[in-house]
């Protein structure tokens, strides 16, 4: 991977368009942090589904995260929200597989043992 700096904004090669890194333009680092702690949880929770063959449909997956007032200003809480309809008779398990994603995320485990995070999952229905 590569970073460069084409303008006052950093860019991220992708060979499917560059990501501007930017807190004025594109992502800032910090919301990177949080959107991979996001996705990483999404599809853990998938892949744990589909090997437990529990149909679902993912709806929607929200997160918000807070930095701590003092500088540096680290990240100190990722509130992750997942939004799924699984069969009524299959809820049970989605969630004790919900609780396998922290020990199965290789972001999650990445992060600095500080940072709070808390998810939680929604059925529609």
């Amino acid at each position: 991977m590569e970073l460069i700096q084409s303008s006052e904004t950093i860019e991220l090669v992708h060979e499917n368009g560059n990501w501007l890194l930017s807190r004025q333009e594109g992502f800032s680092p910090v919301q990177l942090i949080a959107a991979s702690a996001a996705a990483c949880s999404s599809y853990v929770f998938e892949e744990l589904l589909n090997r437990q063959r529990i149909p679902y449909q993912l709806i929607k997956v929200s997160f918000e995260y807070m930095e701590n007032p003092f500088y540096p200003n680290p990240i100190s809480k990722i509130d992750v929200r997942f939004l799924i309809n699984v069969p009524k008779k299959n809820q049970e398990a989605a969630k004790q597989i919900f609780l396998q994603i922290p020990q199965n995320c290789p972001v999650i485990q990445s992060l600095h043992p500080r940072i709070k995070l808390n998810e939680s999952v929604f059925f529609a229905e």
